[in-house]
């Protein structure tokens, strides 16, 4: 059985020398990158999964719409699959892993890039001709095909006008400098704003599908503003301005420069960049699950003893819709579960992050009694499940 958690899935490039040379610079192709792999899922199943709710999953029709690429949203009913023509239409799904965790094991060897950095898994269905035109990504992306075949053409300098009106960035004009030919197994890489079109190739009766694993790259605004928000509601008290040194002024409409220095210090003091709160911050905001929060768990409400019991009859599981991240602190952990934080051990915070299945009794070996009540936490509140429910 392979170790996806110790795969390496560069070829002949250390994962050193491509943080170095490729990582956010340049494109890369590895050629059978994933030897022998095996679709976990069939272009039926990545169907089925568009057809349910709670599933972010798009229909891309270059030629067979109301007008050029024409988007259409899920969830979709099985018979307009049927209803498609024979070529130049794509299906994408997205977070698949959260919806298919068989095939989780794919993020695993990107594990030199940090967890939080990881958005999501994407998986496309395509008939010859499919894609969704030239494009660029905001963001770094691995895209590998898990069937059939695809031919892709890069272009690192591109014209940046875009077609009208139509539902997606398809780029005008846009010119290959490279072409691209991958099969089952074979990967790329590109980073941040390199321009590329994937075109789905017949090939023995073979369903092209590619797999896409994204990186969030957040931008400033969205930083900014999370972490004001987090402020305010976490930190800063209900204190008003107050004049400290009240003066009659020049003029009565005039706001005076001591006052836009009075105002500067409480801004100052109101953006607080300390360290352990920036941590606090950034580990909800990047353990949010807000987008799967209204996807039904099943929820208990047990004691240890309880917990511990079920634990020794079936395996206990990260919830694929929860995220687990931690960061250290001087004598401690904060664990990060679903936007919440959990001080706990050290040790307990490494091993359940580390995979996702928990190795309960190891856990239990090295618990303390506020690590145990994080645990039932975690599980009464549905970011624990067991094998049996997921």
């Amino acid at each position: 059985m392979t170790d996806w958690k110790n795969f390496h899935c560069l070829g002949e490039t250390s994962v050193e020398d491509f943080l170095k040379h490729y990582w956010q610079k340049k494109p890369l192709l590895i050629k059978n990158a994933f030897p022998d792999l095996q679709s976990p899922l069939s272009a039926e199943e990545l169907a089925g999964l568009a057809c349910e709710d709670h599933v972010n999953a798009r229909l891309v029709l270059e030629k067979s719409g109301d007008y050029p690429w024409q988007v259409e949203f899920g969830p979709f009913a099985e018979s307009r699959f049927s209803e498609l023509p024979e070529s130049h239409w794509s299906l994408l799904v997205s977070d698949v892993e959260r919806h298919f965790p068989e095939i989780k094991f794919l993020l695993k060897p990107f594990r030199f890039i940090p967890d939080w950095r990881v958005d999501d898994l994407m998986v496309s269905y395509a008939p010859e001709g499919g894609s969704v035109g030239p494009h660029t990504d905001a963001y770094d992306v691995f895209l590998i095909q898990l069937s059939g075949r695809r031919l892709w053409k890069i272009a690192e300098v591109f014209p940046q006008q875009t077609l009208d009106d139509t539902d997606i960035c398809v780029l005008q004009g846009f010119t290959a400098e490279h072409e691209w030919l991958l099969d089952a197994g074979d990967m790329m890489y590109l980073p941040p704003n390199v321009a590329h079109h994937g075109i789905a190739q017949a090939h023995n009766d073979e369903h092209c599908m590619t797999a896409s694993v994204g990186f969030r790259a957040p931008s400033l605004k969205t930083i900014t503003s999370d972490y004001v928000n987090f402020l305010n509601e976490n930190i800063h008290s209900d204190e008003r301005y107050r004049d400290r040194k009240p003066v009659k002024p020049a003029h009565h409409a005039e706001i005076a420069d001591a006052t836009i220095a009075d105002f500067i210090n409480y801004l100052k003091q109101g953006l607080s960049i300390e360290q352990s709160q920036v941590k606090r911050w950034l580990g909800r905001y990047c353990s949010d699950n807000r987008t799967f929060e209204d996807i039904p768990a099943e929820v208990e409400n047990i004691n240890f003893d309880e917990l511990s019991a079920i634990a020794g009859k079936t395996a206990l599981l990260q919830s694929p819709y929860s995220n687990f991240l931690f960061s250290h602190t001087e004598t401690a952990a904060l664990l990060f579960v679903n936007g919440n934080d959990y001080e706990v051990s050290k040790t307990f915070a490494e091993q359940i992050c580390d995979e996702e299945q928990i190795d309960f009794q190891q856990l239990e070996k090295i618990m303390t009694e506020s690590d145990r009540q994080v645990v039932l936490s975690l599980f009464n509140s549905g970011a624990l499940v067991t094998a049996e429910s997921r």
